[in-house]
């Protein structure tokens, strides 16, 4: 079979890391590349914490992992929900990461404190899937799991974790 014939019989496919995300795995030191305020096409307000992995941590018991350097963790916060904007004060405080409320004079004056302290920082990120059941699976099947992230403390970033690892 030639070239020409294989091309014409083969029914192409996206190429994973243009299409839907991996589920991530594991543990990583990863950089904040930006926290910003976006508004969604249908109107929504979020908080968006973007990061990119820098450093995957082996699993100490073994186990296998997906996470890698270059993989973006981004944690979404509705601006709203008192609940959502606790946790992202719990996160940047857990991150070492210090923003002074009481100089803000507005939301976007505290979003934009958080961006300045936020950019550059190294956090350490534990991320885990779970599959989502049947029923969840008919009401929203992509993907078709749940992806969690956990930014745990400042202290397990150490000199041989950050040092950031090339992604090729």
């Amino acid at each position: 079979m030639d070239m020409l014939e294989i091309f014409r019989q083969h029914k192409p496919i996206e190429n994973p890391e243009y299409g839907a995300k991996k589920k991530l795995v594991g543990d990583a030191v990863a950089e904040v590349q930006s926290l910003e305020k976006i508004t969604s096409k249908k109107g929504a307000e979020w908080i968006v914490l973007k990061c990119t992995a820098i450093n995957a941590i082996p699993d100490p018991k073994g186990r296998e992992t997906t996470i890698a350097p270059g993989d973006e963790l981004t944690k979404l916060y509705d601006p709203t929900d008192a609940d959502a904007i606790a946790d992202l004060s719990n996160v940047l405080f857990t991150a070492g990461i210090e923003v002074d409320a009481s100089i803000c004079s507005s939301t976007d004056d505290l979003v934009g404190q958080m961006s300045i302290a936020a950019k550059g920082k190294l956090v350490y990120f534990r991320t885990w899937a779970k599959d989502k059941n049947d029923e969840q699976l008919a009401k929203n099947p992509n993907p078709p799991y749940f992806q969690n992230i956990l930014i745990k403390s400042k202290n397990l970033i150490t000199d041989a974790n950050s040092t950031p690892v090339l992604p090729f």
